[in-house]
């Protein structure tokens, strides 16, 4: 349970850093294939174990809600005062699962280079097309409440339902080229207030969170059942990119900063041999 909730954790951060991926930090905790399973498991005709599929998913979206709300406070000061070195952090999380994914994962599957060179386009092209935070703040002053906005309250929450299963593929990335990010941001950073303003729309998003999250993990357990080999180097292609996407080249480097960069990035790799450890 406490993994579960690990996990969830870690997914719910990573969903809120644009760039980082949900999926990623499912393949690092080695919870990826179990929630595919427990996704379509629940919606199965007959499946005698049900009531483990529904708590286990429970437990990774307890977390996740966690990590969402949680945490917010304490990345805003990471990201603050040591925005570099977290960056490296989160590098280091991906960068040294990389080997862990192809020796569990792709065990016994030989490396499909179309769908490698794909998953490696994907991301490059949605970092392309990346507009970047530039000054844009939290907006305190939230949409007038009308079925418009709950529509597309809906589509974002899809949006990021599908991003938040798929390994390499960063939700809040994906909505920030759409423009919907700091609207994101702003209600997320609302939460606690419980106005029907931010409550209202946000649980339209947590529908459509539902049903992205549903639709992805079915294509995921398809494509895994009928292209396996390809499908993981399609996600094995997603994740090496994601980690290169990251690095920041525009920062002035010293020796303190290199240092401290990789030492983040290195303890971002304990951090995943740990869990692997206890995986």
């Amino acid at each position: 349970m406490i993994k579960n909730i690990i996990g969830g954790i870690a997914i719910g951060i990573a969903n809120v850093i644009p760039g980082v991926s949900g999926g990623t930090m499912m393949v690092i905790l080695g919870i990826f294939n179990r929630m595919m399973e427990a996704i379509s498991g629940i919606f199965k005709r007959v499946n005698p174990n049900r009531k483990d599929d529904i708590i286990f998913i429970f437990q990774v979206l307890v977390g996740a809600a966690i990590g969402i709300v949680g945490f917010a406070k304490i990345l805003e000061i990471l990201f603050e005062y040591y925005p570099t070195q977290t960056i490296y952090w989160f590098i280091g999380l991906i960068a040294f699962s990389i080997p862990l994914f192809v020796k569990g994962e792709m065990k016994g599957e030989k490396l499909a280079i179309v769908p490698f060179v794909c998953g490696l386009a994907i991301i490059f092209g949605l970092e392309f097309l990346n507009p970047g935070e530039g000054n844009t703040v939290v907006n305190p002053d939230f949409p007038p409440l009308s079925s418009g906005l709950f529509i597309k309250m809906v589509i974002i929450g899809a949006i990021s339902g599908v991003t938040m299963i798929m390994p390499g593929v960063s939700g809040s990335m994906v909505l920030l080229i759409l423009g919907e990010y700091y609207l994101f941001k702003s209600y997320l950073a609302h939460v606690t207030s419980f106005s029907l303003d931010v409550i209202m729309p946000l649980g339209f998003m947590a529908i459509g969170i539902a049903f992205g999250i549903v639709v992805s993990a079915k294509l995921c357990q398809y494509f895994t059942r009928t292209h396996k080999a390809g499908f993981l180097s399609l996600i094995l292609g997603l994740i090496i990119a994601s980690s290169l996407v990251l690095i920041p080249f525009d920062v002035s480097y010293d020796f303190n900063l290199i240092l401290t960069s990789l030492l983040a990035a290195l303890f971002g790799g304990i951090i995943v041999f740990g869990l692997s450890k206890i995986q």
